[in-house]
């Protein structure tokens, strides 16, 4: 999503991971939430945050990471941030990080 649709993801709802994905390069998760009544879904590539740096001599060659959230189970409940006005219109405020592709 883009960053000036997420400034008006106001509304936050608690949703359950119901499908994980790996496509040979990244993970991506779905979430299902409800808003009155409806359900929705929101799809997005899982995302690291860096733990420490490799480096030779003084050029960083890699690093060290893990997912940003504590669980991308089945099962789990995740929050989730919607517009009011678009539901649809969501993200994973807990999934921030690096995408490693």
């Amino acid at each position: 999503m883009f960053k000036f649709n997420e400034k008006k993801c106001v509304c936050e709802e608690e949703g359950t991971i119901i499908k994980k994905r790996w496509n040979g390069d990244v993970w991506f998760i779905s979430v299902q939430y409800a808003v009155n009544g409806i359900n929705y879904t929101c799809t997005e590539q899982i995302k690291y945050k860096k733990i420490s740096t490799y480096k030779l001599g003084a050029l960083p060659v890699g690093i060290h990471s893990k997912i940003a959230l504590d669980s991308i189970e089945i099962g789990t409940r995740i929050r989730v941030l919607y517009d009011p006005n678009k539901p649809k219109r969501s993200f994973l405020p807990d999934n921030t990080g690096i995408p490693l592709m």
